[in-house]
């Protein structure tokens, strides 16, 4: 018996040493005995999969070899020394290789340097090869899956060859009987008839009938085998199978259409106009524009044709492996998505040039594009990773787990959700253009400054303008007047830099106010209304519009100031316009000052300070950062731990008003309204800490005109004209007190910071001059944040500011240090008290011991010694917000509405309303049920949540008043027996819903529609056919806004182009709110904040409160509303459809 296997010394020898030379991995490790109580230090060498040892580097021979063909190679951890132990074992570090032969003991080794450690691991897990044999494994697992698929179509072609045999077999029988029955016929024929006996009468008819109860037996037993497999659980598990994927053939058949028309109707027209003598645009900028769609469209052509071959034979065949095929393509659309800002921006710059800007109307009127315009057929493909994700979800949900392609669809539902997720961040930054350039187009004189892609639309809604006499001052004694309503209604657009007022014509059309396009940064912001005397008082109290107006200074460079008064419908409206045209103001105050005053004049610049602090742009383990910049111009926050958003939320450097409004939205969810006011007063009591120390540093960074500042007072003080007086000032500008300060001016910039008017908080800032500014970094920062309101800087104050970059001691500089930034520390915890106060004021409602503690602290800020007049303002301002009551809108509430329908017992008829009377009563009892809906209610899926009745309760009263009314409409419309009548009520029911979408309720047009949609309405064909022509195209243009196809994508283009007031669909914002909820978790694996995901709630919130604070001014009826609200006489579905069935029963057929 062989004992033994003989190996060729000499060959190991040669391949030992050429391992010794040449080896991907060599040095000394130490290795454990056989009998584990010692280590023995050898040279290892690894070559290939072999690793030869030896007992020193200078052996020629080796003392031994491992195969590591298959072998796992791990980091092993440190053995606990016993006491007796000599040896240190704190820098040893060891590793195991295990082998996978049967008795074959593992290899322990180990190492005294980490990173040779780590790199003796991975040299041999590479040598082991286990990549290839998991590889070998998947394609193994591949190919029995193929070889299954091959192994159904042989049994199903045997069973098909089968068929086929049975068949010709039969037909030779038949053939064989049909020539015997033949020759009996001719037998027949040549022999005379026999008459037919009775027995062999009665023995055909006992056959028949024993035929005939055979075949009824057969036919019952598989009908009910049938039957019981269309009830079974499988059978209609599979319907919907095929229903989702008979509608994702619809929707990709409708995608790639949409893809056809974006390059036929667009880009291959636009490319030979670029070819022309006198091109409107050009080669680049057509290809920036369309980027790469051509190959999208290309790519789901193939997808299509490939998709609708499967569902030619669906179900045998399976449809898992095409998506196998899209997948790797599918990164294209990573490129489109982080392009797609880019493109919108160059649109937006083409559109400039009349000649492409006729040229791209005359290619959007064609009839292919149905009055769509090119952003939204180049939006179209933004939207179709999540459609996709959205049907393999739906796929998964009705196949079974045993299903052959369960695996390759869920892998292919995963790799989507993660090419979503990158996409998120680059899609919501998008939204912000298209917003900007559909406002654009409904401006009749267009407006260049929305073509500025770096405008970040705010906020919309109806303000009343009130003009101003002759002398400039302003007519007080109309503020209320229902004329001034009339007249003075303006449709305001508030931008980042801009705030647009216009004036509403016919068709929807806008056209820009006189002085209506204000810049920002010229503007002063006055928030209470002037009172120079008792009488003006006295007039003004009598006022309805008391304490809702507010003023823009606006004191343009070359032009003449002018100031423009505007008042709103209530106080929470006011308070919500102040507060976000005060923060637009403050950024664009800081960031203008610090981007001028560095880009000169001082060695440091903005981006050094930024790359000063990695913390803005690394990622790091407990923050990551997206690819897309906020308004700041520095990266967003994708995910981050509750520690680092709070730090950027009191970072005294920048603040994003997105990220202000995200947070301030989302909070609950990570932290609570404590945590988030004990960071606020810690930043108030410990200031320094909200800057990193390297950015500090740089703040304070000498520049060569660190002294400018100090001597630019010392001349000012000096040259100072005496004469001038306040009332020189007041014929140049608008009346100011005489306290407010003088501009600092120097050769090329000038800057009015701040100003006190009449003991109210002011925010201004003058336009900065773009070449350049005398004033050093740290000097316009002192300005910035100490400029006092406290009447005019002295020398002293000024010696102040300029002490921190002018060179004097150490100490004293510090001190200095310490004043600005306590400054600016106080400005920006105000300015977040602010925003928080009065635009989530739901709070501090709720919680009376938060609220206590607000006033508490602001009380506290307000003893400061050495707090600035503005600040003490602008605290006890906060303090007033808090403790006053709001007096609300005046509008009638919904419960005093249901409290009155009560009382009045009687309901008038139907027909006693008119379609406006309905119309209006209707879009009034809608808004009201629509704007109680706290923002709070839209986090976690709660409307989906078994306990929803609790956790949602005013998003499941606005679902029940929808159904109510629709079963009101239903039910008025049955109530009627004669045809004409019920014709006539259908009619008028759609110009209800005509009219409502005039208003704006769109909530109201669905419905209507979905009542008339019913299977009880839709069923009446009598009566439709006695329903006119115009009302059936009404009701096709009506069903066609509100449709749920493609996204609701004509209502949410109807919802862009319109003005508050309006009621849209909740159930459309819903559904967006539960896909992002279905798609992202609200922390990482590592206990990370989702915050993109807390951005696209915000964004979406945003929306739903715009439209939620601008009321209706439809007075109240209460007959009309009295009929809406009676529920008493409405049927349930089923009923419905009896009394359906009553009038216009079933035909016998």
């Amino acid at each position: 018996m062989q004992k033994g296997m003989r190996l060729n010394d000499g060959h190991i020898t040669y391949l030992a040493l050429l391992a010794k030379k040449d080896g991907t991995r060599r040095g000394c490790l130490s290795k454990k005995s056989s009998d584990n109580t010692k280590w023995h230090s050898k040279w290892f060498a690894l070559l290939q999969n072999m690793l030869f040892y030896f007992e020193n580097d200078s052996s020629s021979r080796p003392s031994g070899l491992y195969l590591l063909e298959g072998c796992v190679c791990d980091r092993a951890p440190s053995p606990k020394p016993s006491l007796s132990a000599k040896e240190c074992l704190e820098k040893q570090y060891y590793f195991t290789v295990t082998f996978n032969h049967d008795n074959q003991k593992a290899l322990e080794l180990r190492t005294e340097d980490v990173k040779d450690c780590d790199e003796w691991v991975a040299a041999i897990t590479q040598a082991s090869y286990r990549n290839l044999a998991t590889e070998h494994e998947t394609l193994m697992q591949k190919y029995l899956h193929l070889l299954q698929i091959v192994e159904t179509e042989k049994t199903v072609a045997k069973q098909l060859r089968q068929q086929i045999e049975d068949g010709e077999i039969e037909i030779e029988r038949l053939k064989a009987e049909i020539a015997g029955l033949l020759k009996d016929n001719e037998k027949i024929q040549s022999n005379p008839e026999v008459p037919p006996s009775d027995d062999d009468t009665e023995i055909k008819k006992i056959k028949k009938v024993q035929s005939f109860l055979r075949g009824w037996i057969c036919r019952r037993k598989w009908k009910t085998i049938i039957q019981d497999y269309i009830r079974s659980p499988h059978a209609e598990s599979m319907r919907k199978r095929n229903q989702v994927v008979f509608s994702m053939l619809e929707a990709e058949a409708e995608y790639v259409q949409q893809l056809h028309i974006l390059v036929n109707n667009f880009l291959r027209p636009l490319r030979m106009a670029a070819s022309s003598k006198k091109p409107p645009i050009t080669h680049d900028d057509v290809s920036s524009i369309f980027l790469n769609s051509e190959t999208i469209m290309f790519l789901h052509q193939i997808f299509y044709q490939g998709l609708k071959a499967r569902i030619s034979s669906w179900p045998t065949l399976v449809l898992a492996d095409l998506f196998d095929i899209l997948l790797p393509m599918l990164n294209i659309y990573q490129e489109f998505v982080r392009n797609h800002q880019y493109s919108l921006q160059i649109l937006a710059h083409c559109k400039q040039n009349r000649d492409f800007d006729k040229l791209l109307k005359q290619y959007e009127a064609k009839p292919d594009c149905e009055e769509r315009t090119l952003e939204t057929f180049l939006t179209y493909p933004m939207f179709q990773i999540p459609r996709y994700i959205l049907t393999l979800h739906e796929l998964l949900a009705h196949t079974p787990h045993e299903h052959v392609e369960r695996n390759s669809l869920d892998y292919a539902k995963s790799k989507l959700e993660e090419l979503s997720r990158i996409m998120h961040d680059e899609v919501s930054e998008t939204e912000n253009i298209r917003k900007n350039l559909a406002i654009e187009r409904m401006i009749v004189e267009g407006c260049e400054v929305l073509l500025d892609t770096s405008q970040t639309f705010v906020r919309q809604g109806s303000l009343i303008q009130v003009p101003m006499s002759e002398k400039g001052k302003i007519t007080r004694g109309r503020l209320g007047s229902l004329s001034l309503k009339k007249e003075g209604e303006r449709q305001c657009f508030l931008f980042s830099k801009h705030l647009i007022i216009c004036t509403r014509g016919s068709g929807g059309k806008l056209h820009i106010t006189k002085n209506g396009v204000v810049s920002l940064i010229d503007c002063t912001l006055m928030e209470e209304p002037e009172g120079t005397d008792d009488e003006s008082k006295g007039e003004r109290s009598g006022q309805d519009a008391e304490h809702l107006d507010f003023k823009v200074i606006v004191e343009p460079k070359d032009v003449q100031p002018y100031t423009v008064i505007l008042v709103a419908s209530s106080r929470q409206e006011k308070s919500a316009w102040t507060s976000d045209i005060s923060q637009c103001i403050d950024n664009i105050r800081c960031n203008g000052l610090m981007m001028n005053a560095f880009e000169e004049n001082s060695k440091v610049t903005v981006p050094q300070m930024i790359k000063s602090d990695t913390s803005l742009y690394c990622d790091d383990v407990d923050i990551r950062f997206s690819k897309m910049m906020n308004s700041c111009k520095v990266l967003q926050i994708r995910y981050a731990s509750v520690e680092r958003l709070l730090e950027r939320l009191t970072d005294l450097r920048f603040l994003s008003i997105d990220f202000l409004n995200t947070f301030l939205h989302s909070y609950r969810v990570f932290t609570s309204a404590d945590v988030v006011l004990d960071k606020l007063i810690t930043i108030y009591k410990k200031p320094i800490s909200a800057i990193p120390a390297r950015s500090l540093e740089l703040f304070f960074a000498s520049s060569q005109n660190n002294k400018f500042l100090y001597d630019l007072s010392v001349r000012e003080e000096c040259d100072e004209d005496p004469g001038h007086t306040d009332e020189t000032e007041a014929e140049m500008s608008p009346p100011k007190s005489p306290s407010t300060p003088k501009n600092v001016k120097s050769k090329n910039s000038e800057f009015s910071l701040f100003s006190f008017n009449n003991g109210m908080v002011v925010s201004s800032c003058r336009e900065l001059d773009n070449n350049r500014s005398a004033l050093s970094a740290a000097s316009a920062f002192a300005i910035a944040t100490a400029g006092a309101n406290e009447g005019t800087p002295t020398k002293e104050k000024y010696r102040r500011m300029s002490l921190a970059s002018a060179g004097f001691p150490t100490d004293q500089r510090n001190g200095d240090k310490e004043f600005v930034i306590r400054r600016a520390a106080t400005n920006r915890v105000l300015n977040v008290l602010r925003h928080w106060v009065s635009k989530h004021s739901q709070d501090f409602e709720l919680n009376t011991e938060l609220k206590m503690r607000v006033i508490g602290f602001l009380e506290e800020v307000m003893h400061d010694p050495e707090l600035l007049t503005q600040e003490r303002k602008a605290a006890a301002n906060i303090i007033r917000t808090l403790t006053q009551e709001d007096p609300g809108d005046n509008q009638v509430t919904l419960e005093e509405i249901i409290q009155m329908a009560r009382e009045d017992c009687k309901t008038e008829p139907f027909e006693s309303h008119s379609a406006l009377e309905i119309a209006e009563q209707l879009t009034l009892l809608d808004h009201l049920v629509f704007k109680v809906i706290p923002y709070e209610e839209f986090f976690g899926q709660g409307w989906m949540k078994n306990d929803k009745n609790e956790r949602t309760p005013y998003i499941m009263k606005t679902t029940k008043h929808f159904n109510d009314i629709s079963n009101r409409i239903a039910t008025e419309i049955l109530h009627w027996d004669d045809v004409n009548l019920r014709a006539a009520v259908i009619e008028k029911w759609v110009a209800v819903a005509d009219i409502c979408r005039c208003l704006h309720n769109y909530n109201a047009v669905l419905e209507i529609t979905s009542s008339l949609n019913r299977s009880s309405i839709f069923r009446l064909k009598k009566t439709w056919l006695k329903v006119s022509k115009q009302t059936k195209t009404v009701i096709d243009k009506l069903q066609k806004l509100v449709s749920s196809e493609g996204r609701f994508k004509n209502l949410r283009e109807a919802l862009k182009n319109c003005d508050p007031p309006c009621v849209p669909y909740l159930g459309m914002y819903l559904t967006d709110l539960a896909f992002i909820e279905e798609g992202t978790p609200n922390y990482t694996e590592d206990n990370l904040v989702n915050f993109s995901k807390m951005r696209m709630i915000s964004h979406i919130i945003r929306e739903i409160r715009q439209f939620q604070q601008t009321a209706y001014k439809i007075d109240y009826q209460p007959k009309a509303a009295k009929y809406l609200l009676d529920s008493s006489a409405a049927l349930d579905e089923e009923s419905l459809y009896d009394a359906s069935l009553r009038i216009e029963p079933k035909s016998s057929s």
